[in-house]
């Protein structure tokens, strides 16, 4: 416990590890105890007396030791227990006051759901610790439950979701502006080979060759960038930490560059559902209509059933490349980072929606990507005055 203490010297309050729950009578009648827990979808409830003093617990336990012989009884209708004469008396209870240090190194010690706080002449004050709670808090500092990631041209980037590790906000938004570069580059090369100046311009029945032609070209031009071994660095880290392995050279070397939960992955199938559609508008609006219901079944059937293999597939074809060790140690730096600040954050509160999408870094991965674009479509708009002059 000593470790503990000194790896979180900031542990948190009775009031953020506890939640509220309503007590009940000691004379309330057992019959209402089944709805009371499905209600508040807990199976241990606080007992008070009628000064609100803490009396004791009752548990779905404590009522199902009665149950079996009093639901079959003939005349069970003519008789109700009262919770006082099946709840729990000896309760362990904890004030405001408590030392949080010494609770928590307690909990294998607690053979009840829920240890209600009171005040110091034993009232209960209408909040428990749950050992759900508790379990869930210590749990959290094992290793972060999920890790995201990201390459960046500063390195790797790695996010539990609350915290940011690795290359920052900065390297999120090269990021987006590298790929808004490479996007930029490609369209302009099949805006040259098919001799027009505008996408919009494209025939209906070019599109869907041009979309398979620019993502080929995009995944050719990503796949000789030093991106793809900074994301197969990304992956291995994460992969390692994931499988509680060390995070050495060695260890992570011998992890999978490929990873389940990749946006590659995703990406695979936002543009298998986008393919279809184009197909579908450009070659087959005018067919009969049952055959373009079967068209329609039949390719998002395939699409939903193999978008996670596709994705896989050009991980490990296209995406990810075998990394050298400067950026394997990159992500090692990365993960040692982000399971640092998950030991040292103490406060048990989940980070808000606009947190999560912040350290998701989508935010300035876009950024980067929308103002490179502006970058180049105001030179080309100073070329073309230019020209026109």
């Amino acid at each position: 416990m000593n470790a503990y203490n000194e790896n979180l010297p900031e542990l948190p309050t009775i009031d953020e590890i506890s939640i509220e729950l309503p007590a009940v009578s000691e004379y309330c009648p057992a019959t209402r105890l089944p709805e009371l827990f499905k209600s508040l979808a807990i199976d241990t409830l606080p007992v008070v007396n009628t000064f609100g003093k803490l009396v004791g617990i009752i548990s779905e336990y404590d009522l199902a030791k009665i149950l079996p012989e009093w639901s079959f009884n003939e005349e069970s209708y003519l008789h109700d227990y009262l919770v006082s004469s099946l709840m729990t008396s000896d309760v362990w209870t904890e004030t405001s006051h408590t030392n949080i240090s010494e609770l928590l190194a307690k909990i294998n010690k607690m053979h009840t759901r829920v240890i209600p706080i009171v005040e110091e002449n034993g009232t209960y004050t209408g909040t428990v610790i749950t050992r759900t709670g508790i379990v869930e808090y210590l749990t959290r500092f094992v290793k972060p439950r999920s890790l995201g990631g990201l390459a960046t041209p500063l390195g790797v980037y790695i996010t539990d979701g609350k915290h940011q590790a690795g290359a920052g906000n900065l390297g999120l938004f090269l990021t987006g502006a590298l790929l808004g570069t490479i996007i930029y580059i490609v369209q302009s090369v099949f805006l040259f080979i098919f001799g027009i100046s505008e996408i919009e311009k494209l025939e209906n029945q070019y599109i869907p060759l041009f979309l398979v032609g620019e993502i080929f070209l995009f995944l050719l031009i990503l796949r000789f960038t030093p991106l793809v071994k900074i994301h197969a660095a990304e992956h291995q880290t994460i992969n390692a930490i994931e499988k509680g392995m060390p995070l050495s050279i060695e260890t992570v070397k011998m992890q999978p560059k490929e990873h389940i939960r990749c946006g590659t992955n995703l990406m695979v199938l936002i543009l298998g559902i986008q393919f279809v559609i184009l197909v579908y508008a450009s070659y087959l609006t005018s067919i009969n209509p049952l055959f373009q219901f079967v068209f329609l079944i039949t390719a998002f059937s395939f699409v939903f059933s193999n978008w996670k293999k596709g994705g896989m597939l050009l991980q490990k074809y296209f995406t990810t490349v075998k990394a050298s060790e400067k950026y394997i140690l990159s992500g090692i730096k990365a993960g040692q980072e982000i399971l640092k600040k998950n030991k040292e954050d103490t406060d048990p509160a989940s980070s808000s929606f606009l947190s999560k999408l912040w350290n998701i870094g989508l935010i300035q991965i876009i950024s980067g990507f929308i103002l490179i674009n502006y970058f180049f479509d105001t030179i080309r708009a100073l070329l073309f005055i230019t020209k026109s002059i």
